[in-house]
Parts: structure tokens; C-alpha cells; sequence
């Protein structure tokens, strides 16, 4: 009941930031709220770590919506799946006890997913994957026109979407 609670919030949860991201902080290129249906369909993806990605990232997310909401998912559906799978299944095998969700959540994240995440962004970043809130870059090109470069918090999203094998890249690519 707790695992399909919690998903059950972050799914709500998620689909508002989505909804909303007009209006929330960290939005340079004033990128509008997604779609209702691509609202929908991303926040379960994200919340089941189904690896599913109908939109592009940096021309349909603010920086806040990877950050707050798309990066916690990818926290946490990783541990959700370590805590029931991997946890209950080899540690509780036998004893006929179902565990503590909140403490196998927890343990995952603060202890296997959040520092091997800081590792891979710092890694990510000294070989120049972009890590920032600045303005997207406008660059002239050489047969004279204007080129809009993403950017944005990539490095620190990348990392956890790698460790926890989630799906929806920060770059449309």
C-alpha cells in the first residue's frame, strides 16, 4: 500500500509541475506547460521507469520541471524498484516479513543512487556536459545565422537517468 501511495502522489505531483511549468522558477526560454496528454504520459513514464520519452527536452521542459519533478522520479522509481526487488527479495527471503518501504526507499537513495549520482555529474561535467540555470546560448553561425544552443542542469540529470536506467534525456536527442 505504501509503494502504490507513494507512486500515487508522485504521479500527481509530477503532472502539476508539468502542467505548470509556465509559471515556475528556473524557466529562461519561458517554455509553456505540456499538454495535458503529454503531461500525463511523461509522469507515468516517469513514475513506473518505463524509459519512455514523447517529448523534447529542451525545447518542451523548463529547467525546473527536469529538476524538481523529473529528478526526483528518477530518484525514487529507481528505489522503488531496488526496495521491493532487490531488497525484499534477497534480504527478506525466507523470514515471512514484507519490510519497511520507507527505510529501503530511503537507505537507496540517500546511501547508493544520491552519491554515485554526484560522482557521475562531476565526471559529466569535467568532460563538458553542461551544468547550469544560464539562458540558452545564441550563436551566429558560419554562413550567418542565428543557432539557439540548450542548456541548462544537464550534467545532474544525466547521471541519475544513467544510474537508475530511466528514460527522458535532457537534450531531445
Amino acid at each position: 500500500i505504501a509503494v502504490l501511495l507513494f507512486n500515487l502522489a508522485g504521479f500527481i505531483l509530477l503532472y502539476l509541475i508539468l502542467r505548470l511549468q509556465g509559471v515556475t522558477p528556473w524557466n529562461p526560454e519561458g517554455i509553456p506547460p505540456m499538454s495535458p496528454d503529454l503531461a500525463f504520459n511523461t509522469a507515468i513514464s516517469f513514475v513506473t521507469n518505463t524509459n519512455w520519452q514523447a517529448y523534447g527536452g529542451e525545447s518542451q521542459l523548463s529547467y525546473f520541471s527536469p529538476m524538481v519533478g523529473l529528478g526526483v522520479q528518477n530518484f525514487v522509481s529507481a528505489a522503488t524498484g531496488v526496495a521491493v526487488a532487490v531488497i525484499r527479495g534477497f534480504v527478506a527471503r525466507g523470514t515471512g516479513e514484507v519490510g519497511n518501504f520507507w527505510v529501503d526507499l530511503t537507505r537507496t537513495v540517500l546511501y547508493i543512487l544520491l552519491p554515485l549520482s554526484i560522482l557521475g555529474a562531476v565526471i559529466l561535467i569535467s568532460q563538458g556536459v553542461p551544468q547550469t540555470l544560464s539562458d540558452y546560448a545564441h550563436a551566429l553561425t558560419l554562413e550567418g545565422a542565428q543557432q539557439v544552443i540548450g542548456q541548462g542542469p544537464a550534467a545532474s540529470q544525466i547521471a541519475i537517468k544513467q544510474l537508475g536506467t530511466n528514460g527522458g534525456g535532457f537534450f531531445s536527442v
